[in-house]
């Protein structure tokens, strides 16, 4: 089950023998392999296709206790920051995402960051305001998947991360100004598509069209 942060869907070289032949014709064999490998690298890179990477995990705990890979593969995610300054423009960002809500393969975070913050002194009380919240956007989450044919029985993902210590603003690389509203977009490797460290209006529209791309290279 994907609501409220529950559960996450996880989601060579070759070795000649020396044999009889010659040192000549090893050296033109492994010239054609590399070759050949060359090769299938580029036509890779030429349709936008980039060289595997390893993504790191990033965990931290939502709102109600459980462990989330921000990153988890599987899934493009879209993690946004929200502090007492930004929060009007976290709710117009995540608005701007809204029909993107209504994909499994499409999650949302939100990093609530306290770090500094008054309500850091109060973690029980934020927590559970928190999940008050969570609660009344789950409920109208699901009556939008009801709505959807395409995707019966699906239950939509609403998560929040309250971040008392700034660690998990930092495992992002996010700039430590609570003042500006920061995003990033992982694809389905768990992989960095995109950061902003102070995401505009005027850029809703892009952030919109990494996640589109994404969702349609992929799935």
């Amino acid at each position: 089950m994907r609501g409220q942060c529950q559960a996450l869907r996880p989601s060579s070289g070759r070795r000649f023998g020396r044999g009889g032949q010659t040192p000549g014709r090893l050296a033109s064999r492994g010239g054609w392999v590399l070759g050949l490998v060359w090769l299938l690298v580029a036509a890779e890179w030429a349709t936008g296709a980039s060289p595997p990477r390893a993504s790191v995990p990033i965990a931290a705990r939502d709102a109600f206790g459980r462990e989330v890979i921000l990153n988890a593969p599987g899934y493009v995610t879209v993690v946004l920051s929200s502090t007492e300054k930004t929060q009007q423009a976290t709710r117009r960002a995540a608005g701007a995402l809204d029909h993107f809500q209504t994909t499994p393969d499409f999650r949302l975070i939100v990093l609530v960051d306290l770090h500094g913050s008054v309500a850091a002194w109060m973690p029980g009380y934020v927590s559970h305001r928190l999940q008050a919240d969570l609660r009344r956007e789950a409920a109208r989450m699901q009556m939008l998947c009801a709505k959807d044919a395409n995707h019966p029985g699906w239950h939509p993902f609403v998560c929040a991360i309250p971040d008392f210590s700034g660690r998990t603003v930092r495992n992002l690389g996010w700039r430590a100004d609570r003042g500006r509203l920061r995003a990033t977009v992982y694809d389905r490797r768990g992989l960095e598509l995109a950061k902003w460290h102070n995401l505009e209006p005027k850029e809703y529209s892009a952030i919109e069209a990494i996640v589109g791309h994404a969702l349609r290279r992929e799935g």
